[in-house]
């Protein structure tokens, strides 16, 4: 398991493992401040004194009423304390996805909350403590390991990235089943907005990076980032999916049976492929990590819409994204529309 990863100050490296970390935490329609604001009020039967400690300014002064009120906690407290402590934790990082992602980004190696001062629910400081709540963080870090959308993607890292329509947040991902590596360029403040506006885009390194007028993509692209922050928030994931789903080199065989006559469908289809190899199940990891569960779909692609309700994310709607026809293309953008469904209206496509 390697060297354990030590916590114990919540802003410390690892912090978001605290209990005395700030997020809060709903248990019957009542928002606590820190899983320990909620670990101490259970001590005291008094819902007056439970309230008390609910409204303490910081976790630290729950914890110091705690101790002020200690000849009123419960009789069976030290039978309970360990059901009780599991239940908050559990809940702290079912109802944050973020953290949970983070939690499971530790992998198999120990937790250890690193406190001289508790050697029950810290490893005393010397590693012989029973590290009870190490315990429960990996035991919680199991059951999650196992189910969507952790167990489809791991959260790599984030940073700016400014752009000419405005700065987004840019989100690396790898997909376990491929390993292949994603973004989110995130703008915004997406948490206020109930269906943010997102897009599906897959990569098209000739379209996108080398203003190729053979397809859509490049355009769709510009499009769909300039909607995303003229709505003031939503996503773009961007997907490595060259040629839908063929990669680089076929999609550049897949283009010279094209200039022999064939069609988009039948270029895939003469290499030995299905006209649509993509795979959208991992995205509900993606959209998970932002605790995105409804969306407003920018697309033309009624498979995309079918993908994302299938991976249990509501498309509330589905804006149109119709850009870049030219004389490039428009035989392209008819066959999308006739083989592959795509929705185009008429005066587009004409």
């Amino acid at each position: 398991m390697g060297t354990p990863i030590l916590f114990y100050e919540p802003f410390d490296s690892n912090g978001f493992l605290s209990n005395f970390f700030p997020v809060n935490i709903d248990v019957a329609g009542v928002s606590w401040p820190s899983s320990e604001h909620y670990y101490q009020a259970q001590k005291f039967q008094s819902k007056e004194r439970q309230e008390e400690l609910r409204l303490a300014e910081t976790p630290d002064i729950a914890f110091q009423l705690s101790r002020k009120y200690q000849d009123e906690v419960r009789d069976d407290w030290l039978e309970s304390r360990v059901s009780v402590m599991e239940y908050i934790v559990q809940q702290k990082f079912t109802q944050h996805t973020q953290l949970a992602f983070h939690l499971v980004n530790t992998g198999e190696t120990e937790l250890k909350e690193h406190s001289h001062k508790d050697d029950f629910w810290g490893d005393g400081g010397d590693g012989r403590g029973s590290n009870e709540l190490g315990r429960i963080l990996m035991n919680v870090r199991s059951e999650l390991n196992n189910q969507p959308p952790f167990n489809l993607v791991t959260f790599i890292d984030a940073a700016k990235l400014p752009t000419q329509w405005g700065e987004f947040k840019m989100h690396a991902f790898i997909e376990h089943s491929t390993q292949k590596e994603h973004l989110a360029l995130v703008y915004g403040d997406i948490h206020k907005v109930s269906s943010p506006l997102i897009r599906l885009h897959s990569e098209c390194l000739t379209g996108d990076a080398l203003f190729s007028a053979r397809c859509d993509c490049g355009f769709q692209l510009s499009r769909a980032l300039q909607n995303i922050v003229n709505e003031g928030a939503g996503v773009l994931l961007y997907l490595r999916q060259e040629g839908r789903g063929i990669g680089l080199s076929n999609k550049v065989r897949a283009y010279h049976l094209q200039d022999e006559g064939a069609d988009t469908v039948q270029a895939n289809e003469r290499l030995g492929f299905a006209a649509d190899m993509r795979n959208y199940a991992f995205c509900q990891g993606m959209l998970g990590y932002f605790g995105i569960t409804s969306v407003r779909l920018m697309t033309n692609n009624p498979r995309k819409v079918k993908a994302l309700e299938g991976a249990n994310i509501t498309v509330v709607e589905r804006v149109a994204l119709q850009e870049g026809n030219n004389p490039h293309n428009h035989h392209y953008l008819k066959t999308k529309a006739e083989k592959l469904g795509h929705m185009f209206d008429a005066t587009f496509i004409k």
